[in-house]
């Protein structure tokens, strides 16, 4: 009897300290990382040139009824490429557009791992620029320390059973320099962890807002954190799917394609 109390008095704890793991990992917010273009209104329509500061490559928003407000919920979306190339776990291979860029952006924040610090090595040095020396280091860094909060080893592998989803709801696209070829990309989007015998997340982390730098890079978009990108960014106006300030603000839906 005393072996059965202790074997779910153990079952519990193991339970728990999952459920910890999870809304820790809710709690992270995955730092830096991809610049933007100023127009991102192409759409699906946009052919993918790449966007210089200023320039605008979106075609003709679609007719509206009269006295109809522009929002991101009501303009066309902005689908996003799946890149036929993987490595080390991670998508690899866009081409080299404003779609391009923004396609790497959010595959690589839905695919980055966040709590098996070796995989996330892989990926990161599968990403990251050769000009952004310590961006690997920092973000494996910040995958050990969520193991830590979580109670768990500072190394080691994703728990049994657990697994982190990322959804991306809308992206907004400016350059960081004067090429068009270094894009400031920031991101809305949501995060559920799923736990074992839990049929869904029922405290998500939701309407978080981040950003990226990518720049073109040997025949691929890489991950930078260079300074002299860093300083160009600036905070935009808060992502509402319903705004029309944010539809000027050039926030854009995304759809996955």
């Amino acid at each position: 009897m005393k072996d059965a109390l202790d074997h779910k008095d153990k079952a519990r704890r193991a339970r728990l300290r999952l459920i910890g793991i999870g809304a820790a990992v809710a709690a992270l917010i995955a730092g830096g990382g991809v610049l933007a273009v100023t127009t991102l209104g192409g759409g699906d329509r946009d052919k993918g040139s790449v966007a210089s500061p200023g320039a605008s490559s979106a075609a003709p928003a679609p007719s509206m009824s009269p006295g109809k407000r522009r929002t991101p919920a009501n303009e066309y979306k902005l689908r996003v490429v799946k890149s036929d190339k993987v490595k080390d776990a991670i998508s690899v291979g866009f081409p080299q557009s404003d779609r391009g860029a923004v396609s790497a952006a959010v595959r690589h924040l839905q695919e980055l791992d966040l709590l098996d610090d070796t995989v996330a090595e892989k990926q990161l040095k599968a990403i990251v620029s050769k000009d952004s020396p310590g961006t690997v280091d920092k973000r494996v860094s910040d995958v050990r320390k969520l193991r830590e909060r979580a109670g768990l080893p500072p190394s080691g592998s994703t728990p049994p059973g657990l697994s982190i989803s990322t959804q991306v709801n809308a992206v907004r696209v400016t350059s960081a320099d004067n090429t068009g070829q270094v894009l400031i990309i920031w991101m809305n989007y949501d995060r559920f962890a799923s736990l074992p015998g839990k049929a869904a997340d029922n405290n998500p982390l939701k309407g978080e807002t981040d950003y990226a730098i990518y720049k073109w890079e040997d025949g691929d978009w890489k991950l930078t954190e260079e300074p002299r990108y860093t300083k160009s960014v600036h905070g935009p106006r808060a992502y509402d799917p319903d705004s029309p300030y944010a539809y000027q603000d050039m926030w854009r839906q995304v759809t996955l394609g």
